[in-house]
């Protein structure tokens, strides 16, 4: 009998004592705000903690709004891996209903930092081109050391070694913070290139090349250095201030366009300013959100060179319903000049600036827009694998996402009339897609997974009239 009411007495306890919990939650799932507590970190061997606790947006003290903490909590996920340190970042919170108090634990699995990764460049403005030659002898080789994560502090080393056709020497480090608010950082660097080939006009929206297997017509030496301003995590303003030689031999220079003056060596300083606001949810493949740069650029000349410029970039990302996306973005260039350097001008048509449907041209101008439109469908939405035989979490833990593509993309650039040496040269190649709007549109389908791995194949058609199917390695927008 003792023993039973002893049980009763138990459940009475305990019953109690659940009432107490639920009533304290009840309170607090209806009072609006919780405080932030404390913050534990795992998984962080390499990396220091306050480079994790700079990414969110709340510190410890701070008052809550309860319904606003899904929204905070998710931000703070995606800045945390935004810093592409991490493979996988995972947020968990307690909360004591007596003191409201929401104490945050945050575990990652870190990266591998340190790639030897092999370096190939063609001669060509970009793969697809290549791909209508594969002409090996003009191959560029190296190795590319990048060292992410540098003391655990976000730093990053890059050594370059390019062989081959074409040669290149330098490093790049970069320090994000070296304040205590953790709102300043700098970097530095420098390199040096060896080109037997070099581009010295477009003609019939085609690059035209010299080259020298003997020498090297065109040789460059190069140094920066910058300061990085982080106000807030969205915000970073860049101010570079950088160096330049080049050497040209006397057959380039007397390419109508190719240099405003006939000397042989070239001299110039560039101040180089951009603003960034990244309101990306991933950066490498956003799905949500949306992002704005700014840039400047102006050449300070040691002799007669002129390249100043304004350029800017808006894209925004929308979530349609589910599985459905869409996405656009405006690129704008507007050049000071109208007398420019042929190897300093750059209009449509290198990097991942073009209209997707011309991969295989160029455009040269000193000014153009570029609007790309981008309609995304998760066929297999992001998932996780892993490989249990693989001992390390660094590789072992595999996202993957699968998407089918429909873009329409348009673009214009606006080139002056060709002036060489001070007059008017009727001998300067004509290019037919220069003043004239380009669109392009067609399917694709993009791979992504770890390690920032993106893989897009891409069948479209432009208004020339002329299909193609294109490899990309990066996102469409």
């Amino acid at each position: 009998m003792g023993r039973a009411a002893a049980a009763v007495n138990r459940l009475l306890r305990q019953a109690f004592f659940l009432l107490l919990i639920a009533d304290s939650l009840t309170a607090m799932a209806q009072d609006p705000y919780v405080i932030a507590g404390t913050v534990s970190i795992s998984g962080n061997h390499i990396t220091y903690r306050n480079i994790i606790i700079r990414e969110l947006k709340f510190k410890e003290g701070d008052t809550l709004k309860t319904d606003q903490l899904p929204r905070i909590l998710s931000q703070a996920k995606e800045n945390i891996f935004n810093t592409r340190l991490f493979n996988f970042v995972t947020l968990d919170t307690t909360v004591n209903p007596l003191t409201k108090r929401m104490n945050l634990d945050i575990e990652v699995i870190e990266r591998w930092y340190i790639w030897p990764m092999p370096f190939i460049q063609l001669s060509d403005q970009n793969l697809n081109a290549w791909l209508q030659t594969l002409d090996w002898s003009k191959l560029t080789y190296g190795i590319d050391f990048t060292f992410f994560n540098v003391r655990g502090r976000n730093e990053t080393l890059k050594i370059m070694t390019h062989f081959g056709f074409n040669q290149k020497y330098g490093f790049t480090y970069k320090i994000p913070y070296v304040n205590k608010k953790q709102t300043l950082g700098i970097g530095f660097g420098a390199d040096m290139e060896l080109n037997h080939e070099v581009a010295v006009e477009t003609t019939d929206n085609q690059p035209y090349y010299f080259n020298s297997t003997g020498s090297y017509p065109k040789q460059l030496t190069y140094a920066f250095g910058e300061l990085l301003l982080r106000p807030n995590i969205y915000v970073i303003h860049t101010l570079r201030l950088g160096y330049s030689h080049y050497y040209f031999q006397d057959t380039l220079l007397h390419v109508p366009g190719f240099s405003m003056t006939f000397n042989n060596n070239q001299d110039f300083v560039t101040l180089w300013y951009q603003y960034k606001n990244d309101h990306r949810d991933v950066q490498y493949y956003p799905l949500k959100g949306w992002y704005f740069d700014l840039e400047f650029s102006h050449s300070l000349p040691l002799w007669f060179t002129h390249n100043t410029y304004i350029k800017s970039l808006f894209r925004k990302y929308f979530q349609l319903h589910e599985r459905w996306y869409y996405a656009f973005s405006l690129l704008g260039k507007l050049s000071f000049e109208s007398q420019q350097p042929y190897y300093l001008q750059r209009g449509l048509g290198y990097s991942r600036e073009f209209v997707r449907g011309y991969e295989y041209y160029v455009v040269d101008g000193q000014h153009y827009l570029l609007f790309k439109n981008n309609v995304k469908f998760a066929i297999l939405p992001e998932r996780v694998g892993k490989f249990n035989f693989i001992r390390t979490s660094k590789f072992n833990t595999i996202p993957y996402a699968l998407y089918a593509n429909l873009f329409v993309d348009m673009g214009y650039v606006y080139a002056y009339q060709q002036i060489a040496y001070g007059f008017n040269d009727t001998s300067l190649p004509f290019n037919s897609l220069q003043n004239t709007f380009m669109m392009g549109y067609g399917l694709g389908l993009d791979f992504t997974t770890y390690y920032d791995v993106v893989i897009r194949v891409e069948g479209s058609m432009n208004l020339l009239g002329k299909p193609g199917v294109y490899i990309h390695f990066i996102a469409p927008i």
